[in-house]
């Protein structure tokens, strides 16, 4: 089946005191259509830039993406004019943010803000699109639609904005929703709904979902591939049951040994000592030398290269490049 969206050796660099420096490097990716992927990684690993390119809502200055191409249903996304983009974004590609405050404007009500952008991309009347923005309030589990519309941000709870703001992000049918850790800051039971109500809105409009987390748990229950970054650089990609049943990468099995299990004995969790480098800070050879339990000479010498393994999945460690190479 042919990629909805391909990042090609997609590079982004951040100017400081005019020096470049790689906050992505040469990530390359694929969602096909109808398909949730999980893009994976600890805070600084360059989930979010990566996500904000998409959109291209890098800011510039200090971001600019260097080298790569962002394919988005048969157009390059990187060659496309700011008005074109405007016509992409919130229509074909929608995003949920990490925090709904920051994105939900504070002086226009919820039902503004959905017709608004209806009106925008949809070409609705206002009556229209006042009844397309009830229904949408009403499909992601409001009981008073009719009332809720006229509400501010501010007088919602948590996850109630959060479902304002997947009601807006699926309002004009995207062929792509990307959700920014769409689930922090909420109770389990409200992280549990809101899974449950994307999955179930990505079923019935074959939406592809890109979801940025850093929690493997919410990975286990929506996704159906996994891409682990590191360092700006994607370290493994899998299914995610190969990824749960047979980490290949030291960095992918150090982050789910130390998610907590509820089944069999209790053990103490895994931690992985010291930090994500900051990007000014990347070591010559593998980025996650420093911290890696199963490290030799190479690795602080030489950048390993992604390598295919079985077909379906890639890893990028000298560990299995033996192994990897006539794959």
């Amino acid at each position: 089946m042919t990629a909805l969206l391909e990042l090609r050796n997609l590079k982004i660099y951040i100017k400081k005191k005019n020096i470049d420096i790689p906050a992505v490097d040469g990530v390359d990716l694929k969602i096909r259509k109808g398909e949730t992927v999980a893009l994976v990684g600890e805070s600084g690993s360059g989930k979010s830039i990566t996500s904000l390119s998409i959109m291209r809502l890098i800011p510039s200055p200090p971001g600019k993406i260097v080298d790569g191409e962002i394919f988005f249903d048969g157009k390059d996304l990187v060659k496309l004019s700011e008005d074109e983009m405007c016509k992409i974004r919130g229509n074909d590609i929608s995003m949920i943010f990490q925090e709904p405050m920051t994105s939900l404007n504070p002086v226009l009500t919820i039902g503004e803000q959905i017709i608004e952008l209806l009106i925008y991309h949809q070409n609705m009347s206002k009556a229209m699109a006042r009844k397309k923005a009830i229904e949408m309030l009403e499909m992601v589990g409001f009981s008073r639609a009719n009332e809720i519309i006229y509400e501010y941000p501010h007088r919602l709870s948590g996850g109630m904005r959060q479902r304002v703001m997947i009601a807006i992000a699926m309002s004009c049918n995207p062929k792509l929703l990307i959700a920014d850790e769409p689930t922090t800051a909420l109770d389990v039971t409200i992280q549990a709904q809101i899974l449950e109500l994307m999955k179930n809105l990505s079923k019935k409009f074959h939406t592809s979902i890109l979801i940025i987390t850093h929690d493997l748990g919410i990975v286990s229950e929506v996704a159906e591939r996994v891409v682990v970054m590191y360092a700006g650089q994607v370290v493994e990609e899998a299914s995610v049951y190969d990824l749960f049943d047979e980490p290949l990468h030291p960095y992918t099995d150090a982050l789910i040994g130390s998610v907590p299990s509820i089944e069999g004995e209790i053990l103490r969790l895994k931690s992985i000592e010291g930090n994500v480098p900051t990007p000014e800070n990347y070591s010559k050879g593998c980025r996650f030398a420093p911290r890696c339990p199963k490290v030799f000479d190479r690795c602080f010498s030489e950048m390993p290269q992604l390598i295919k393994k079985n077909g379906s999945r890639s890893v990028r460690c000298f560990l299995h490049e033996s192994k990897g190479a006539g794959e």
